[in-house]
């Protein structure tokens, strides 16, 4: 879709179910949020202050927006609006993730984060559902063209 060889990943290593990244289209700079379709491992440390903590590894399942890659695409979002870009959503999610720990640890409070920034967003917003992609359930509340309906499309 992309430039070749423009693409440039940021925010790596965090909350890896999402992609967030600049790349050019045509010349022009643009910021992208992708979905990482297979299940990755998210690493918990140990917590130091306990000695009886251990480090964990948690299965995260591809296309589903937990805690932290919801904050992780609320931050790009307000990154690229700060910076001035067209955005570019690849949405192809079958949700957030709806446990009691998601819920505690924020789920909801990034989604609406998610939201606002979409909202309040000043250049064209994109999104793209790919061929055999899905948006279902929050998710397709959350990238819907009516949160912002002057540069969504």
């Amino acid at each position: 879709i992309f430039d070749k060889d423009s693409f440039v990943e940021t925010l790596e290593g965090w909350a890896r179910t999402v992609v967030t990244g600049r790349a050019k289209l045509g010349g022009i700079p643009v910021g992208i949020v992708a979905v990482e379709t297979q299940t990755v491992m998210q690493i918990i440390p140990a917590d130091p202050g306990q000695l009886d903590s251990h480090e964990r590894v948690v299965p995260q399942a591809g296309q589903v927006w937990f805690p932290d890659s919801a904050t992780k695409t609320a931050q790009a979002i307000l990154d690229f609006n700060r910076e001035e870009l067209p955005l570019f959503i690849l949405a192809n999610w079958r949700g957030f993730s709806g446990g009691q720990r998601d819920l505690f640890e924020g789920i909801l409070q990034a989604g609406s984060t998610i939201v606002e920034n979409l909202r309040t967003y000043k250049q064209p917003i994109f999104v793209y559902i790919p061929m055999m992609g899905e948006l279902r359930g929050g998710a397709w509340v959350v990238v819907d063209s009516r949160i912002n309906s002057d540069h969504i499309e």
